[in-house]
């Protein structure tokens, strides 16, 4: 039964006239141009013949054919989007169909019956937590009825129920629905023709080459073709700027609206669920990949998707999220635990809104939810674990990871993830407020005891993490608007708190800025004085050495990060010549002005694995390609081209030297932070 959709809102037919006015304007400069092109070939073609009529030889058919052919390659650069098609890579994908799948076809056609469009040509799963839809042609798409494909990702299968499918299915379809709603796929789907015009040219740039090699005055009459195009792309680029600016205003008015038609279908909570869950679902797969990528081991498992739900499990628990048909139920609420930033700044080019205006947006429709189907989406596939363990082996193979290697369990999975995880964990009774500050560094002798006992012992309450996170959001909101005030950031307002600020008042939020992040860090600094003092008036003698130890080793640690990071940048910009494109003359000064730099670097490199500190960071294959490199003279660029080996190299240093200065760095912090937790809760537990 099709439901009675939503009306489409008003800031979405502005968008879509004010887009489609854009892209009519940009096809009557296109098609001037194409009109241009075909007179010029017309024109080319008559000088052509003319040459050719005046004395017949081999000279001059070269010629006339040089003449006509810059006519024709102008012509066929304009027109080739016709041909373009939006090709998928189909290797990470499953084609499944009704004779097997029949419940998640039934679910299908529900959902197209509702929102009213057509069924997918076909219906592909892929590994990744997401869903699509989308044409194989970009230019008939917007003709001929052309059908579409259906992608749904088996991680978002694995993490929604059967109506939280449904609401991601209705939202896509929806994306097609409406009348209006066409426009809008109409204006992508332009958008993505100009694009495939302007930066899609391997294949005309190869037959403009190969046909250029034919003779040198071909040649020449291939230079002034790429350069009459070089002017063609100037002119289309600019329109395109201005043109995909627009598109992405009006992208974002057509999530709001197909997520009103998904509201529709299933109603505004379940909705609201499932796209509240996609993030800690996309991050459990992916930490999930991540484990076996940086496995020492280098197991691997039969069912990526097993681990997904493991590590969803985890994170509900360490987020507290409450559990609801076997899936961890994250909130509004809880996304704005973690967003503590009152800047806004629309991002225009932007092409979804964020989560928190969909969600919101969702809410405010308040359409009920009903007749709803709570098990779990999996369960609409047949052969869900025969998919699994085959893009399991699609997915990881594409990520790098051999499949060759030793199977595990996902109960070995989970026992080895969470020794891994738990050394960069902090204890609980510290409730985050370690994870974003470090201890003061303060010596047993420095920490001044006053006469009065604090007014509370609770040191370390939602409070007083609330006020380190803000201090942490503050500073970043501080950086964003120097950017504004220095007018780097291109824009005429933004919000703060709740009020429109223009771009040139961004120095008087600032100052408000700096007063609160002032009074946040006085208060948190009292905080770690008051609950040093408490440690150390409460310690037991017996215990107050080995305090004492601790804090020197997390002293000197820190000394250590800063004095060899400080090495370390100052090291590698002068190789951020090899992360960019540059003329081959200065390769080989840049070259020649990295030697002196990297003589310091190695010396770095020496003292780093000559400390006796930093001996149980170095593991022996990274103290190994350390010793390496030491020994090395590597060139990096020769007979202009970069030696990959060597720079390949050069680069896993860089990366094995930060991870050692890191991990001796967290050790000594995490070493110190869980003798403190063990102190406070003995104090604790005494004072009872």
């Amino acid at each position: 039964m099709r439901k009675h959709l939503p009306p489409i809102s008003n800031q979405y037919k502005k968008a879509v006239t004010s887009s489609v006015i854009l892209v009519l304007s940009f096809f009557l400069i296109y098609g001037l141009l194409i009109m241009l092109s075909l007179a010029l070939i017309v024109l080319l073609g008559y000088f052509a013949i003319q040459i050719i009529a005046i004395q017949v030889s081999y000279w001059s058919l070269l010629l006339g054919i040089g003449v006509f052919s810059m006519g024709v390659f102008i012509f066929i650069f304009l027109v080739k989007f016709i041909f373009t098609k939006d090709k998928t890579d189909h290797s990470l994908l499953i084609e499944i169909n009704r004779k097997h799948e029949p419940k998640l076809f039934e679910l299908i056609d529900e959902v197209v019956e509702n929102v009213g469009t057509q069924k997918p040509k076909k219906v592909l799963l892929s590994p990744e937590v997401n869903a699509s839809v989308s044409y194989n042609s970009v230019f008939w798409s917007m003709i001929l009825p052309v059908k579409k494909n259906l992608t749904i990702g088996l991680g978002l299968i694995n993490s929604t129920t059967e109506s939280e499918l449904k609401a991601i299915l209705a939202h896509e379809f929806g994306h097609f629905s409406q009348r209006s709603m066409k426009v809008g796929s109409y204006v992508n789907q332009a958008n993505k023709m100009v694009f495939n015009t302007l930066y899609k040219n391997e294949n005309f740039d190869s037959t403009l080459n190969s046909f250029a090699k034919m003779h040198a005055l071909i040649t020449l009459f291939a230079q002034f073709s790429y350069f009459i195009i070089s002017g063609i792309k100037w002119i289309l680029q600019r329109t395109h700027n201005f043109l995909y600016k627009k598109h992405m205003s009006l992208s974002r008015q057509m999530e709001f609206n197909a997520d009103a038609i998904a509201a529709t279908v299933v109603g505004s909570e379940v909705n609201c669920e499932a796209l509240l869950r996609l993030d800690l679902s996309e991050m459990a797969l992916n930490n999930s990949v991540n484990f076996y990528l940086n496995s020492p081991e280098k197991c691997i498992t039969k069912n990526i998707y097993e681990n997904q739900n493991s590590l969803m499990t985890i994170y509900a628990k360490e987020f507290n999220y409450k559990i609801e048909n076997e899936l961890p139920k994250v909130t509004l609420s809880d996304i704005y635990k973690f967003n503590h930033s009152k800047l806004h700044i629309e991002d225009q080019w932007a092409s979804h809104p964020t989560m928190q205006q969909r969600v919101e947006s969702i809410m405010k429709l308040n359409i009920p939810s009903e007749n709803l189907h709570n098990n779990l989406a999996k369960k609409t596939l047949n052969h869900f674990d025969k998919y699994s363990e085959a893009l399991t082996q699609k997915y990881l193979a594409a990520n790098g990871i051999n499949y060759n290697n030793k199977f595990i369990s996902n109960d070995e999975f989970l026992e080895k993830f969470e020794t891994t995880a738990s050394s960069f964990k902090f204890p609980e009774i510290f409730n985050s407020y370690f994870n974003l500050k470090n201890p003061p560094l303060i010596s047993i002798e420095d920490i001044k005891l006053n006469n009065d006992e604090p007014s509370s012992t609770d040191f370390f309450n939602d409070e007083n993490v609330n006020k380190v996170f803000e201090i942490s959001t503050i500073a970043s909101e501080l950086q964003t608007l120097e950017v504004i005030k220095n007018k780097d950031y291109k824009i005429k307002t933004f919000d703060y708190d709740g009020l429109k600020y223009f771009a040139k008042d961004a120095h008087k939020v600032q100052k408000n800025c700096e007063k609160r992040l002032e009074i946040l860090k006085f208060e948190i600094e009292k905080n770690d004085q008051d609950f040093l003092q408490f440690l150390s008036r409460n310690i037991k003698n017996e215990r107050r050495n080995d305090f004492e130890k601790f804090l020197e080793k997390y002293i000197k640690a820190d000394s250590h990060y800063e004095n060899y990071m400080q090495g370390f940048q100052k090291f590698v910009p002068f190789i951020d010549f090899m992360r960019t494109t540059l003329p081959f003359e200065q390769i080989r000064k840049k070259r020649f002005e990295l030697a002196k730099p990297e003589e310091e670097f190695k010396q770095l490199v020496k003292n780093l694995i000559a400390e006796d500190d930093f001996n149980s960071q170095i593991k022996e294959e990274n103290l190994k390609l350390l010793q390496e490199y030491l020994v090395s003279n590597n060139k990096y660029f020769e007979f202009n081209k970069y030696i990959n080996s060597e720079t390949t190299m050069l680069f896993e240093v860089l990366d094995v030297f930060f991870e050692i200065l890191s991990n001796q760095f967290l050790e000594a912090k995490k070493n110190l932070l869980e003798f403190e937790a063990e102190i406070y809760k003995e104090i604790l537990s005494e004072k009872i």
